[in-house]
C-alpha cells in the first residue's frame, strides 16, 4: 500500500528548508487517523498523538525512501516496527528530554506506562516537531554548521536512516540481544549485531573531513550511527526537487572528497 499526501505542485518556498505553501496546506489536511491505520497495514504501529505534522513527515518519507529503493535498488523500504509521537514527560529516560527525535536500537520501555517497543522504533517530540518550530530550527542547525541538511524533513529523515541503519547491520551481522522477536527475525550463528552497534556508537574520534560536509554534530558524537544518518538525510534531501519528487540517485551526492574511510563504510552498510 502506497501513502499519499496530496501532490505538491506549488514551486513558492517559504523557507529555505523547501516547506512549500502547497505542503503547509497538505499538511493541515491529512487525515492522521487514516495515515496510522495505512501504516498498520504496512506493519508499523503509528501514533501520532493527533500531530499532522510528524504524520504527513513521516508519510512522505516513507514514500521517498520507497520510491529510491525501487528506482535504484537501494536498501530503504524498511519500516519501522513503530513511529511513536510523544510528551517528554512521559519519557523513562531523562537524557532523551532534550532530543527532536530518536531511534531505539535494543527492544526497551520508553515510555511510562506503556509495554516495551521493538528495537528499530522511532519516536518524535511532538513539541519540538511542530511545521514552523521544527522547520525553522532546521534552518538554523543547519547554517551554524551542526546538522547537515536544512530540509524541512531533515529530522524524520534522520531517525529513519537510523532504523535502516540497525535493519542492515542486524541482517548482516545477526541479532543477540533478549528480544524474543528481534533475535528470531535476525538469527545467525555467532550473532554480533549489538556488539557491532555499540562499537560503532564509540568511536575514538571522527575525521574533521567530516564535519566540513555534514555538519559538527556527526563530527563530535564520535559515532559511525550519526554519521550515516547525517550524510543519508544530506545527499537524499538533495535528490529531491521542490516538488519532493526524487530526480537522482542519492549516492550520487556523496561528496568527491568526503573521507574516504567512511565513504568505504558506508558502501560496506550498504552492500553496493
Amino acid at each position: 500500500m502506497c501513502m499519499q499526501v496530496q501532490s505538491v505542485k506549488n514551486t513558492k518556498t517559504n523557507f529555505k528548508s523547501g516547506l512549500t505553501y502547497k505542503i503547509i496546506k497538505d499538511i493541515k489536511n491529512i487525515n492522521v487517523e487514516k495515515a496510522e491505520l495505512d501504516f498498520t497495514a504496512l506493519g508499523v504501529y503509528a501514533d501520532f498523538l493527533g500531530s499532522k505534522s510528524i504524520c504527513a513527515n513521516s508519510v512522505l518519507v516513507s514514500n521517498i525512501l520507497s520510491e529510491i529503493a525501487e528506482k535504484y535498488k537501494l536498501p530503504f523500504d524498511y519500516k519501522p516496527p513503530a513511529i511513536r509521537a510523544y510528551n517528554s514527560k512521559n519519557l523513562i529516560e531523562k537524557s532523551d528530554k532534550k532530543a527532536t527525535g530518536f531511534c531505539i536500537p535494543d527492544t526497551k520501555k520508553v515510555l511510562k506506562k506503556e509495554p516495551p517497543y521493538i528495537g528499530t522504533s522511532i519516536f518524535m517530540n511532538k513539541s519540538k516537531n511542530g511545521m514552523f518550530w521544527n522547520n525553522l530550527c532546521s534552518d538554523y542547525e543547519y547554517l551554524i554548521g551542526w546538522h547537515s541538511s536544512p530540509h524541512f524533513l531533515s529530522t524524520t529523515l534522520h531517525e529513519w536512516f537510523h532504523s535502516i541503519h540497525l535493519n542492515l547491520i542486524y541482517k548482516q551481522k545477526g541479532y543477540e540481544g533478549k528480544c524474543p522477536f528481534l533475535r528470531q527475525k535476525y538469527y545467525k550463528e555467532g550473532a554480533r549485531g549489538l556488539d557491532s552497534v555499540n562499537i560503532q556508537s564509540n568511536l575514538f574520534g571522527i575525521s574533521s573531513g567530516v564535519a566540513k560536509h555534514i555538519g559538527n554534530y556527526a563530527f563530535f558524537s564520535r559515532s559511525m550511527l550519526e554519521v550515516f544518518a547525517e550524510l543519508m538525510t544530506k545527499i537524499t534531501a538533495e535528490a529531491l526537487d521542490k516538488n519532493l519528487r526524487v530526480i537522482k540517485n542519492p549516492l550520487d551526492n556523496i561528496p568527491k572528497d568526503f573521507p574516504k574511510e567512511y565513504k568505504k563504510e558506508v558502501e560496506q552498510i550498504l552492500k553496493i
